[in-house]
């Protein structure tokens, strides 16, 4: 298959970017949702500048509400990684809520598990985020 023509798939199968929202709670931590595909690209260097911004506006306590993810490739566990990286240096915190199991196996293979806490649902993990704060 011609290279202009995988791309046309790869823009009908995958036609809008992946959704980052974030939505401060009034206990402190900022909720960043990531849905979709999280891949190599414009999606991945939109999370890491989200993540940016909201820890140069004094956002130290951060979940990451992965509830909707449905992959991410190695770009993507990078981009965890560096989030989590920039997070620590600010003198933030990262947590992950609702990761599914193959993600949550890329973090075991990865050995990210390890630098983040992880919680199954997003309310737990603004709650953990919210008391250390």
């Amino acid at each position: 298959m011609p290279a202009a023509s995988a791309a046309r798939l790869l823009a009908v199968r995958y036609p809008v970017q992946m959704p980052i929202e974030t939505k401060h709670l009034e206990s402190g931590p900022v909720v960043v949702t990531v849905s979709g595909r999280l891949v190599l690209g414009k999606d991945a260097e939109r999370l890491e500048t989200t993540v940016n911004d909201l820890l140069q506006k004094n956002q130290k306590r951060l979940v990451l509400d992965l509830t909707s993810l449905e992959y991410a490739d190695s770009s993507g566990i990078g981009t965890f990684v560096s989030c989590i990286s920039a997070a620590r240096k600010a003198g933030g915190e990262v947590s992950m809520a609702g990761v599914n199991p193959r993600i949550q196996r890329l973090f075991q293979i990865t050995g990210i598990n390890h630098l983040m806490s992880l919680y199954p649902t997003v309310a737990e993990a603004a709650a953990a985020a919210a008391s250390r704060g």
